[in-house]
């Protein structure tokens, strides 16, 4: 079972990478009883999405 360091350093490289199967199993476990680990992939999540609009903001606006 993973730790809360474990967990939250996967749920980061899902970001750069795709993850295994076996990785994403393991997230979701401890992510299922874990409401830290819950919380901080809602918050990746969250400044994913303010990265990408940020982004296309700037891109709108240097044409």
């Amino acid at each position: 079972m993973l730790n809360c360091h474990d967990a939250t350093f996967l749920m980061s490289q899902g970001r750069e990478r795709k993850l295994t199967f076996s990785e994403r199993m393991k997230i979701r476990f401890h992510a299922s009883m874990c409401s830290g680990c819950t919380n901080f992939e809602r918050q990746l999540e969250q400044i994913s999405g303010a990265a990408k609009a940020f982004g296309a903001q700037q891109s709108s606006s240097d044409e």
